[in-house]
């Protein structure tokens, strides 16, 4: 009740009481319209798992659609400390021999001693040169009076000069970012500041050029050979030598590179796409299932138990999926490749059947998946749609059903709210009465006795 209390003080009777259970009864039919909301809720919760599940299976399929899914290539060496390599799917399948002479090395400068406190008192123009011809670069910095080291460092590194500064040992190091021959360092400024303050050389021609730089690390280009025939690079990092193929020099020495298809990538992609095939399914098999007991009577049945469109859904994923495409191929459905169905539609993948196709004949696998994916992708998309799809109109329809009980619970409280203040004023004008029936009772009574007493008293005189 809403806070109204009747007390039934001349009837004896618990009037609060008695409302509650007959309005307990009024509420009957809302707490069945509450459990029918909660069972729509939970339909809804199952469409939209269903919804992500399927997009889901349109994401892994997206990577069955990609032609490089089915030429990727590996490259695997024999001596991965002398050199690495990766490849790209324009690779062409072999060995190669890559035997390491020298590394190619970046120019390295440092200050021939300790540098003490820089005690120059004006600003310093310093000019970094990397490099020679077109390719140079040239950075132009000036050094305000009173900087420290630590304060010069920080300076050449912000200006991306195409060099790295460190102090080791209280020593200036100066290191070109890029390796090789073409890549080295020049400096210009004021004796003062290179050769007095950072000891970088032994002096400066009349244009302000560090003469003598103290290298502490020559440049230097790799030189290597690939199956025999000599090259050599500006950098360790080698794209531009064999198709498809980049090698990392590593260390001086030989190692073999194998360059073969990546089968692994491509088992595993096709593998995710079946995992997620067979999850969908799976979860529309328990969503829709019947639960029997031994006696053969329902005991329990799945939240979609029944749905028309839950039912068309897995049989129209299990056709789409399984049924055979119109390529010019052998390899026209999943069954060829060894992937096949068992009686619940349930993906089995054959991985040696599997690995013997995409060996043999990649390109007729991946024009097998890129059709199949393009018809899966469309078939989707017809569920999945934002908005517009099946699954986002069912779920509309259920929200519909359920705001439709909201009203019907909101109009039958309103009701039973009416119904409750009914009650109570009746029972009030009924406990009323009845305390107007004890107050007449107990005069009548009084009068009695008065009578009595008055009728005694006088048989005794």
């Amino acid at each position: 009740m809403a806070g109204l209390q009747i007390m039934g003080l001349s009837s004896g009777m618990d009037y609060n009481t008695i409302i509650d259970k007959l309005l307990a009864l009024e509420r009957i039919p809302i707490s069945r319209m509450n459990a029918r909301k909660d069972v729509y809720k939970q339909q809804q919760d199952a469409w939209r798992d269903v919804n992500t599940r399927l997009s889901a299976l349109d994401t892994r399929m997206t990577d069955l659609r990609l032609p490089s899914t089915f030429q990727g290539r590996i490259a695997t060496s024999s001596d991965e400390q002398v050199v690495t390599a990766t490849a790209g799917s324009q690779a062409i399948h072999g060995t190669y021999e890559v035997t390491v002479t020298d590394l190619a090395l970046a120019h390295r400068v440092a200050s021939s001693e300790a540098v003490g406190k820089l005690t120059y008192t004006g600003d310093e123009d310093l000019v970094i040169t990397v490099g020679e011809g077109d390719a140079r670069k040239v950075t132009e910095l000036t050094i305000e009076a009173g900087s420290d080291l630590a304060t010069l460092v920080q300076k050449i590194n912000s200006a991306e000069a195409g060099v790295k500064a460190t102090v080791i040992g209280g020593r200036l190091v100066l290191e070109t970012e890029d390796t090789g021959t073409g890549n080295q360092i020049q400096l210009q400024g004021s004796a003062e500041f290179l050769v007095e303050q950072l000891r970088l050389g032994s002096g400066v021609d009349g244009e302000g050029n560090l003469v003598d730089i103290n290298t502490i690390q020559a440049a230097q280009d790799a030189q290597y050979t690939v199956n025999g025939i000599e090259l050599t690079s500006d950098s360790n990092t080698i794209n531009d030598v064999v198709q498809g193929v980049t090698f990392t020099l590593r260390d001086v020495g030989t190692a073999q590179i194998g360059i073969k298809q990546d089968v692994d990538s491509a088992v595993s992609k096709i593998r995710a796409f079946v995992d997620q095939y067979n999850s969908a399914m799976n979860f529309l098999a328990e969503k829709t299932k019947v639960t029997m007991t031994d006696a053969g009577d329902i005991s329990a049945t799945g939240t979609l138990q029944g749905d028309g469109t839950a039912n068309r859904l897995r049989e129209a994923i299990r056709f789409q999926t399984t049924s055979p495409v119109d390529v010019e191929s052998e390899y026209n459905q999943l069954a060829m490749l060894g992937i096949t169905t068992d009686k619940e539609g349930i993906l089995q993948i054959d991985e040696a059947k599997l690995r013997e196709a995409l060996q043999g004949k990649p390109e007729e696998v991946a024009a097998f998946f890129n059709k199949k994916a393009n018809n899966m992708k469309d078939f989707i998309k017809g569920y999945v749609q934002y908005g517009t799809g099946i699954l986002a109109e069912k779920q509309e329809s259920i929200g519909r059903l359920m705001k439709d009980i909201d009203r019907q619970i909101e109009r039958l409280e309103d009701r039973i709210a009416r119904k409750e203040e009914d009650l109570v004023r009746k029972f009030t004008a009924l406990e009323t009465m009845l305390s107007s029936f004890q107050s007449q009772s107990d005069w009548l009574t009084q009068q009695v006795d008065l009578l009595s007493s008055w009728t005694s008293s006088n048989k005794r005189k």
